[in-house]
């Protein structure tokens, strides 16, 4: 079985309150420290363990992946392709590519990105709230098909 986790970077602080100049600095909340602790148990839980897990190179995203990956045991990558500003097709591809290697990925981006590319694989509109998750069944690439969506 191909599984694909597509994860939704936890609640990060406004620029302004975490006092950083730019959208790419934005760290965490506490909140959203605890939310990407949640996430990771509820991931375990349904008996998921990514052999590796992607992330965009966003602080908040990295922030996000580093507790799953730790949680779940996993090594991290901080992937370009993730950060937000590519096509989702383009991730798809990268993801995609990525199954040559691993049986199950998770990766960990932004919305709308995120939702695109659940539409784009699985034919279904969710909208992602911070450190929501699908996952994805990828055995039959041609027919992707949703088989969890939640928080």
């Amino acid at each position: 079985m191909k599984t694909l986790l597509l994860i939704r970077h936890a609640h990060a602080l406004p620029a302004y309150e975490a006092g950083v100049p730019n959208d790419a600095l934005r760290p965490l909340s506490e909140p959203g420290r605890q939310k990407a602790a949640r996430t990771a148990k509820a991931i375990a839980g349904k008996g998921l363990h990514p052999q590796i897990v992607f992330s965009s190179p966003l602080l908040r995203a990295v922030q996000t992946a580093e507790i799953i990956a730790q949680t779940l045991h996993a090594p991290l990558s901080k992937e370009t392709v993730l950060n937000g500003l590519y096509d989702e097709k383009d991730v798809r591809d990268f993801l995609a590519e990525q199954f040559n290697t691993y049986d199950t990925i998770a990766a960990v981006g932004h919305n709308p990105n995120v939702s695109y590319l659940t539409h784009l694989l699985c034919a279904e509109v969710h909208s992602f709230m911070p450190g929501s998750f699908a996952w994805v069944d990828m055995t039959d690439p041609k027919n992707p098909r949703l088989t969890y969506f939640g928080e």
